[in-house]
């Protein structure tokens, strides 16, 4: 059984956060906005720990 877990009014499986995590990590790469940037590094410390509640439960 896949186990998902709640973000932003989602559900989501390990794989989408994954990829979630994948996709903003990219956009940080290449290059945003000062706000845009804080944004997107606060997401990665949450997807981050979505990830290990998730992995780890």
């Amino acid at each position: 059984m896949s186990h998902r877990i709640a973000y932003q009014g989602h559900f989501y499986s390990e794989d989408e956060l994954r990829e979630a995590l994948w996709l903003v990590q990219i956009e940080l790469r290449n290059g945003l906005p000062e706000e845009e940037k804080r944004e997107a590094e606060q997401q990665i410390l949450e997807l981050n720990g979505l990830l290990k509640s998730l992995c780890n439960p």
